[in-house]
C-alpha cells in the first residue's frame, strides 16, 4: 500500500462512514500486530490513555501510551523491533485558565537512550483480563473498564478507566487490519484514582478520560505522511452523556458526537455535514521558540447536531519522535472551552470553561533537507 499522504487521509474518510460500533472484548485487547505481514512490513502498535481533570486548585492533563515497534518494511522506526514507553503530564492552577505561561511538565518516551527491547514488553491474557507491562506500569484491560498503574517519571498512576458510551472505531477493525492497514478503538471514559508526583498527590474524580488500542502497518509514516505545513489535530472533550471527538489526520476532517451510545458523525468529504477548524491565535513559547498555536474555533454542524466552541490552552507538553526520515514534534495542550453542542430535539449542552483536550503532531526536520527542498 502506498504510504501517499493523499491515500493516507482518504482512508480515514472511508473507515469513518462505516457504521459500526462493536463492544471492545478481551480479544481486542491483546497484541495485534501478528494480523500484519511484520516479518517485512513497518507497523507500529499503541496502547494508550489520555486524561483531563480538575483537582483541587489544579487543572492536570496526563497521556501516557506503550508502542509496539516494527521496521521491517522500509525501516519507518529505525530499529527492526523495539518498544516505546512514553508519558505526558501537566497540572497548572485553575486561575491561569485562558492564558498561557512556560509551564514545568512531565516527559519520558520516544528520546533514543529511552527506547525499549521488543522483548522488554510482557503481555499477559488472563481469563478475565489482560495485563501489558512497559518496566514499572501496568495498563491492565477489562473492558468496559481499564486500569493505569505503576511508577513512570516520578510519578506513581493509580488510575480507574470506566467506558461511557460505545467505543468508536476510526481506525476500522482489527479483523480488517491485514487489508486496510489498520485497525483500533476509541473509548470515551470516566476516570478515578491518585497521580503522586513526589510529595504531591493530585485526587482525581470524575475525569475525562480516553482509552486507545491502535494497530497501523506500513501506511503509518510519521514524517511522510505529514509534510510540512500539514498537521495531525485530535481533541475530545466530554461532559454528562455528551462526547466531542475532533480529528484531523493531514488535510480532512472527521467528527464525530456521542449522546450516550448514539453516534453522530461529520465527515464532509463522505457528504455528511460540515467541519470549521480555524487557529485564531498563537503564542511564542519561550522554551522550544515554537509559535505556538493556543485558541482556536471548532464548528461542526449537521441536520442531527450542531457543536460550536471556543477554545482556549493553558498549558502544553511536547515530545519529539525521531524516525528515519526525519523527526515529528507531538504537543498535548491542556484547555478549556466555551459554546454548546445543539441537537436537532432541542436539547442544548452548554460548556463554560469545560476542560478539553487539544493535541497537534508536524513534522519539524526531514532527513534529507536538500537545497531545492525536503526530499522524502
Amino acid at each position: 500500500m502506498s504510504t501517499d499522504h493523499d491515500t493516507y487521509d482518504q482512508q480515514y474518510i472511508a473507515t469513518h462512514a462505516e457504521v459500526s460500533a462493536p463492544p471492545v472484548t478481551l480479544d481486542d485487547e491483546i497484541a495485534q500486530y501478528r494480523v500484519l505481514p511484520h516479518e517485512r512490513t513497518d507497523l507500529w502498535e499503541e496502547t494508550a490513555f489520555a486524561l483531563i481533570a480538575e483537582s483541587g486548585d489544579h487543572d492536570v492533563l496526563m497521556w501516557t501510551a506503550g508502542y509496539l515497534l516494527k521496521g521491517n518494511g522500509r525501516g519507518v522506526w529505525i530499529d527492526k523491533q523495539a518498544a516505546e514507553h512514553d508519558i505526558l503530564f501537566i497540572a497548572v492552577p485553575k486561575a491561569s485558565r485562558g492564558t498561557m505561561s512556560d509551564n514545568n511538565f512531565v516527559r519520558s518516551g520516544w528520546h533514543r537512550t529511552e527506547r525499549l527491547a521488543f522483548d522488554d514488553v510482557h503481555i499477559e491474557r488472563a481469563s478475565d483480563r489482560v495485563i501489558w507491562q512497559f518496566e514499572q506500569q501496568q495498563f491492565i484491560a477489562k473492558p468496559p473498564l481499564w486500569e493505569a498503574k505503576g511508577s513512570i517519571a516520578g510519578l506513581e498512576l493509580d488510575l480507574v478507566y470506566r467506558q461511557m458510551g460505545s467505543p468508536f472505531w476510526n481506525w476500522g477493525s482489527f479483523g480488517n487490519a491485514a487489508k486496510t492497514e489498520r485497525g483500533g478503538y476509541d473509548v470515551f471514559a470516566t476516570v478515578n484514582g491518585t497521580i503522586k508526583a513526589g510529595e504531591r498527590t493530585f485526587e482525581i474524580e470524575n475525569g475525562q478520560g480516553v482509552r486507545e488500542h491502535i494497530l497501523v502497518g506500513q501506511a503509518a509514516d510519521p514524517i511522510r505522511n505529514l509534510p510540512a505545513p500539514r498537521v495531525m489535530w485530535w481533541l475530545y472533550a466530554t461532559k454528562d452523556d455528551i462526547g466531542i471527538n475532533f480529528f484531523r489526520p493531514g488535510i480532512v476532517d472527521i467528527g464525530t458526537v456521542y449522546v450516550g451510545n448514539r453516534e453522530i458523525k461529520f465527515n464532509p468529504a463522505a457528504q455528511k455535514g460540515s467541519i470549521s477548524y480555524r487557529t485564531i491565535a498563537h503564542w511564542e513559547d519561550p522554551r522550544n521558540g515554537y509559535h505556538l498555536p493556543v485558541r482556536w474555533h471548532l464548528n461542526m454542524s449537521s441536520t442531527e447536531c450542531v457543536v460550536d466552541l471556543d477554545i482556549s490552552c493553558h498549558g502544553r507538553a511536547y515530545e519529539h519522535w525521531s524516525c528515519d526520515a526525519g523527526v515529528r514534534m507531538y504537543c498535548y495542550q491542556l484547555c478549556v472551552c466555551n459554546g454548546f453542542v445543539q441537537l436537532h430535539d432541542g436539547r442544548k449542552v452548554e460548556f463554560n470553561d469545560h476542560l478539553l483536550l487539544n493535541s497537534f503532531n508536524r513534522t519539524i526536520l526531514v532527513k534529507n533537507e536538500r537545497i531545492d527542498g525536503p526530499q522524502y
